[in-house]
């Protein structure tokens, strides 16, 4: 028998590429799987949950990720292209709770809620 190396590596780059390329599909698969089982997320940066606000006036700030939709108390707001949202909203005197909700393109939503009191 004889030793061909040339021939010995080309059997070898067949099956080693069909094995790389299966890798790279059921990877790629898996994070757009990630996407679909995990839902929308909000992660809220400010005002924190409880706060005595001095002022009527407060800047809601977070991030919204997978989301087709956000609200803020039933008003729609927007995002930027990375998903971030900064939104003023004026505080009645007194005791004040924001519902913000996010939807997903599936329909799934979440909810987070702030308790605020503003004293004049």
């Amino acid at each position: 028998m004889n030793y061909n190396p040339k021939k010995d590596c080309r059997l070898l780059v067949k099956p080693l590429v069909i094995v790389a390329v299966v890798l790279l599909v059921v990877g790629y698969s898996a994070l757009k799987i990630k996407n679909l089982a995990v839902g929308p997320e909000i992660i809220l940066s400010s005002p924190a949950d409880g706060t005595n606000c001095q002022s009527d006036l407060v800047n809601v700030k977070g991030k919204a990720e997978r989301i087709s939709q956000i609200f803020i108390n039933g008003r729609k707001i927007f995002t930027d292209e990375d998903g971030n949202f900064n939104e003023p909203y004026l505080l009645a005197s007194g005791y004040n709770q924001l519902e913000i909700m996010a939807q997903d393109k599936f329909g799934r939503k979440i909810e987070k809620k702030v308790q605020l009191v503003f004293n004049k």
